[in-house]
């Protein structure tokens, strides 16, 4: 669930960085056939007037996707269910999940980078990670 409100975000994002992308662009050529004109360019006023549009056309096919994934997120962002609680007695958590936990503790204590590496199964990258995580906490 976090992920899809997290990539939805992301869209968002990349979509407004776009529209302004795609905004100043269009600023920059009125601007240009401005000048242009005034100088006596010679650029055609129909040219203009056509790249003019198709500028508005995708800038306004933009503002749409951008408020479609807007209302998208805002539905996919409703109340998260609550995690079901372990069944008592039973361990339900995974051998990988173990790991983890022990490593976390292994970083607490202050353990070196190559022992959570060996007695855990991490990759170097998630060892370090831990290190960063938890080093210190009690």
């Amino acid at each position: 669930m976090w992920l899809e409100v997290g990539l939805s975000i992301v869209l968002l994002l990349l979509q407004a960085g776009a529209f302004a992308l795609l905004w100043c662009q269009g600023q920059r050529l009125r601007r240009d056939l401005i000048t242009q004109a005034n100088t006596g360019g010679g650029v055609p006023a129909l040219l203009m007037t056509s790249t003019l549009n198709k500028i508005e056309q995708r800038l306004d096919a933009l503002d749409e996707r951008l408020r479609g994934l807007d209302e998208q997120s805002r539905r996919t962002a409703g109340p998260l269910p609550l995690p079901a609680a372990p069944a008592s007695g039973v361990h339900a958590h995974s051998p990988a999940m173990h790991n983890y936990e022990l490593a976390q503790q292994l970083a607490r204590e202050g353990c070196e980078l190559q022992v959570l590496m060996e007695r855990c199964g991490l990759s170097r990258n998630e060892a370090e990670l831990v290190q960063r995580l938890h080093a210190g906490r009690s």
